[in-house]
């Protein structure tokens, strides 16, 4: 089979991870997401709360110390530069194919002829509506959490990306949820996929 990325970028809400674990099911190819935490914590050097932690969650500037070398000056930034690594990694030297969740795998990886950059979306009711029935929150604390999440992701992604996080020139595929079946809104990502690799 021909090696198939899929870079999946998502705001909060969509179901952007329901959809990844779709494609990812559909392919029979890993899904990397939580489980680059999962490989990071084999090499003992964080444990996995500091990963958890840290992870996909853009630089304090105002505590970033001063760099004496040009090794990477914080916690956030040495897992986010060990997780690019990864896949990279993962991408080019092993050939493997995968789906994987935000992690700016649409930049990192954009060397690869491969990849596939989508971008999930929705309206701002289908995502209050969808976090609040999995999160069990009201309106308020569902609309106030959605916002807090994006801003990191997308403060995250700017930080290490030329593209920006939900551009659309960024992305081969921008995809709204709204309205839309999740197995449906995959099986539109899977024929673009597999038109774009025949």
């Amino acid at each position: 089979m021909k090696q198939i990325i899929i870079a999946l970028g998502r705001e909060f809400g969509s179901g952007g991870h329901i959809v990844a674990q779709k494609l990812a099911e559909h392919y029979g190819i890993s899904l990397y997401h939580k489980e680059l935490l999962q490989e990071l914590e084999k090499t003992g050097e964080y444990s996995k709360e500091v990963l958890e932690r840290f992870d996909e969650r853009p630089i304090n500037i105002s505590f970033m110390p001063i760099p004496i070398t040009g090794s990477p000056v914080s916690i956030e930034q040495d897992i986010a530069i060990k997780q690019f690594a990864f896949l990279r990694n993962k991408a080019n030297k092993e050939k493997e194919s995968f789906v994987v969740i935000g992690r700016c795998a649409d930049e990192i990886l954009a060397d690869n002829p491969n990849l596939t950059r989508v971008f999930v979306m929705a309206d701002k009711e289908s995502k209050m509506h969808r976090v609040m029935e999995r999160e069990g929150l009201d309106e308020k604390a569902a609309l106030s959490k959605m916002k807090k999440v994006d801003k990191v992701r997308k403060t995250y992604h700017n930080f290490y990306c030329e593209n920006k996080w939900g551009d659309s020139r960024g992305y081969d595929l921008c995809v709204s949820t709204t309205g839309m079946d999740l197995d449906k809104v995959a099986e539109v990502i899977i024929a673009y996929v597999d038109a774009k690799i025949n």
